[in-house]
């Protein structure tokens, strides 16, 4: 199995507010390069046979650039564009937003450089896997999703894998969600809409990741 492992990251995030908060982060920038680098090396140690993506939208200095490049197979900044409007996009209360834009920039750069995988692995910067995670439960050509709560209208977006055909189809579909970003209804509702009716593997057992959510600094054992 050819594996391909997205990781969606801002280290260096603005004081804006998000739709359902007015703090969007309580960790600063070095320690958010941190528990990214803690991200990768999990990836690397818990994933066999896969090539890492990392997308991040921030200033970043000389020797942060050279430690992502180094560290990972592909590398897309978005801040380095200078595209006002598409940075924006990143920051707005939408979270769903930010978090949609990127996904679609990465899977484009991956269909258009004509890069092979048969799984993406998709797992939120700063979240790591842990010594609970089992790859195993993820070593065939199904879809792998979890919901939040065992609510089918909410699915866990921080992690979760899709084969190389869905992952097309997942694409165009953020693509034509810009309503729903707009109006920013939840990332996960997004997810969950999208495979309604898809043929995908449900995994129960615990997902196997740690991480720390953003806006409150607890620490989540999923």
């Amino acid at each position: 199995m050819r594996n391909i492992t997205l990781i969606t990251s801002v280290i260096d995030t603005p004081n804006l507010p998000l739709s359902y908060t007015q703090t969007r982060s309580v960790f600063n920038k070095q320690q958010r390069l941190e528990q990214t680098k803690q991200t990768i090396l999990s990836i690397r140690e818990k994933i066999p046979n896969t090539r890492i993506i990392l997308i991040e939208c921030s200033s970043l200095t000389d020797e942060e650039r050279r430690f992502f490049v180094s560290t990972v197979d592909f590398f897309i900044n978005i801040f380095d564009t200078k595209n006002e409007l598409l940075i924006q996009r990143m920051f707005t209360i939408s979270k769903a937003m930010g978090e949609g834009t990127m996904t679609i920039l990465a899977l484009q750069f991956l269909i258009n450089n004509n890069v092979e995988f048969d799984n993406l692995f998709k797992i939120s910067g700063r979240y790591w896997l842990n010594h609970g995670f089992d790859y195993l439960l993820y070593h065939h050509s199904l879809s792998c999703v979890h919901k939040i709560n065992n609510d089918n209208t909410n699915m866990l977006t921080c992690f979760y894998k899709l084969s190389k055909e869905l992952t097309v189809e997942w694409l165009q579909y953020l693509i034509d969600s810009e309503a729903d970003f707009v109006h920013c209804v939840g990332y996960e509702v997004i997810f969950a809409k999208f495979l309604k009716n898809k043929t995908v593997k449900l995994i129960e057992n615990k997902v196997g990741i740690n991480g720390y959510i953003a806006v409150c600094g607890t620490l989540i054992d999923m």
